[in-house]
């Protein structure tokens, strides 16, 4: 018992380490350590790969982030720069839209527990990608200490919230044309993905109607912009209709 003991806990502590260093890639902050142990991360990664992309996309990585402010440049580039940013919550990726279902749901597992957002640090909703990264780790590490609620919880955010939109966001992320470090971070995390859905069996998703942009907008943007059109023409007919 207690060999499967230690087995189950050195998964845990190899799964929080992964969920630690994708917080800290996907969550934006303003901090100078943002990155900080990203390299030793890294390291540990490069010594014990999950396959041979990910041991080649570590080694790549460790030479990358020796200048984190290209890092954090592009990352810039990616999240945040028009004229078509990356969209980086789940509500986007299930509903087209931001603060949607996605949130309230991780709201409320949020909710279950004493796990804050700190809103001092982080200004973005609870769905963001990075949070939910950080969330899990929180959820790993209370697990390790014997917490099986959160250990129960981390399978009901993988499961409803990570699992089934996560793939289109890396696939936005290796579309964007300033993507490069993030290619090989997204190496790793799309092979820890395909970990992650083993452990939890929860098999990838069958995605039958993906969230996409039309001429360059999205779903929700595309329908605010129709309804508008058929308000000026309602106003122009009436207009018509006074003179």
């Amino acid at each position: 018992m207690s060999a499967q003991l230690s087995e189950k806990d050195s998964i845990l502590n190899a799964r929080k380490i992964y969920y630690l260093l994708f917080s800290r890639l996907f969550m934006f902050s303003s901090s100078k350590n943002r990155f900080s142990n990203v390299v030793e991360i890294l390291d540990q990664i490069n010594q014990a790969p999950l396959n041979s992309q990910s041991q080649e996309a570590s080694q790549s990585l460790i030479l990358k982030f020796q200048n984190l402010d290209l890092i954090a440049q592009e990352f810039d580039d990616i999240f945040h720069t028009p004229p078509s940013p990356v969209r980086n919550t789940f509500s986007f990726y299930e509903e087209g839209y931001e603060a949607g279902r996605a949130c309230a749901r991780v709201r409320g597992l949020l909710a279950k527990t004493d796990i804050r957002r700190d809103e001092s640090e982080f200004k973005e909703n609870e769905d963001n990608v990075g949070f939910c990264f950080a969330f899990m780790f929180e959820l790993i590490s209370k697990a390790l200490n014997g917490d099986e609620k959160a250990d129960e919880l981390s399978k009901e955010l993988f499961t409803t919230i990570i699992n089934p939109y996560i793939d289109e966001f890396i696939e936005a992320i290796n579309s964007h044309k300033e993507a490069n470090a993030y290619i090989d971070i997204n190496v790793l995390l799309k092979s820890f993905i395909e970990f992650e859905r083993i452990y939890y069996e929860a098999p990838k998703p069958v995605v039958e109607k993906k969230i996409k942009e039309v001429d360059g907008i999205s779903r929700s943007e595309a329908l605010r912009r129709e309804q508008n059109r058929a308000r000026r023409k309602a106003e122009k007919n009436l207009q018509e209709r006074k003179e």
